[in-house]
């Protein structure tokens, strides 16, 4: 198949595409940045870097004549400030326009969007409540993506991950903040850690992805996926798991910051909204998924 990607070489990305490449599919990304592209992914993929000539940009894509489209780019913030607005507007909104216009031109099987947890603050699966005004441009995104899906014809699927960990990231995460705090001097200052989120591993994650390509056909259209473990675990209870495998003191001051503003306190994948077939679901518990984590550190000499 013919696959184009965004978002490339983000945390999502970097996991998936090496597992596309081994299935024979041909890949374009687009990428911000063609030397970061070639430094993770090699020459195995075509590369189109964003440029404002939005011809050019187009050409390259229909030309590509991709089959699927993968959409992991986006702007990730927590502010509502001023000055993130033009960010979270382009990445978030005018850049899928400018993909959706040009895959209009082409034949295109499935579009695969991805959304975020924070659009349902309050909880309720598929009752959208955005926490963040990052979320709310996801939110907003999806109504861009059902108008070009029904107007062209093509399916598509939103996938909604929940706490993603596990592998290399080039942007620290929770659990990487809970483990390096064993090394360090200082107490690390967080909020009361009472928040309850679906961690997920990034190889389920990935498998998510390979399982909607191989099966899109059968799949009903406009499915909301949430990609969870349907299991909750607060950070406090993530810290002493990995206190328990580690047999090491994490050196936390719980408290020492407040909950952030609109904080989601329970995240929890319902599963059992996702009843599309074949079904997939995920496999690794956090235990294990830790366990590889920490297995990935030691290796590393982290």
């Amino acid at each position: 198949m013919r696959i184009l990607v965004t978002g490339s070489t983000g945390f999502i990305g970097r996991h998936l595409i090496p597992e596309l490449v081994i299935k024979n599919h041909q890949i374009l990304e687009i990428t911000r940045s063609y030397e970061k592209s070639l430094n993770i992914h090699g020459s195995k993929t075509l590369k189109l870097e964003i440029t404002s000539d939005h011809d050019y940009f187009k050409g390259i894509i229909i030309d590509f004549k991709p089959e699927i489209v993968i959409h992991l780019a986006s702007f990730l913030t927590p502010s509502d400030g001023y000055k993130d607005i033009n960010n979270l507007v382009e990445s978030n909104i005018t850049f899928l326009l400018r993909i959706l216009d040009s895959i209009s031109q082409v034949e295109l099987k499935l579009f695969i969007n991805t959304g975020t947890f924070a659009e349902y603050k309050s909880g309720t699966d598929n009752i959208y409540e955005p926490a963040y005004l990052y979320s709310a441009t996801k939110t907003a995104s999806r109504s861009f993506v059902n108008y070009y899906s029904k107007t062209y014809n093509f399916k598509q699927f939103t996938v909604v991950p929940y706490t993603i960990y596990g592998g290399a990231d080039s942007q620290k995460k929770i659990i990487d903040y809970l483990y390096e705090s064993i090394f360090s001097i200082e107490n690390l200052d967080l909020s009361p850690g009472n928040q309850k989120l679906d961690f997920i591993h990034i190889l389920d994650i990935v498998s998510l992805y390979l399982h909607l390509i191989e099966n899109f056909e059968t799949i009903p259209n406009m499915q909301n996926i949430h990609a969870g473990t349907g299991v909750s675990t607060s950070l406090r209870d993530l810290a002493k798991l990995i206190e328990k495998l580690t047999k090491k003191k994490l050196r936390i001051n719980w408290g020492g910051k407040e909950y952030r503003h609109n904080d989601i306190m329970d995240a929890t994948a319902n599963v059992e909204l996702n009843k599309f077939k074949p079904r997939w679901s995920a496999r690794i518990s956090l235990r294990k998924g830790v366990n590889l984590y920490l297995k990935d550190k030691f290796k590393n000499n982290i």
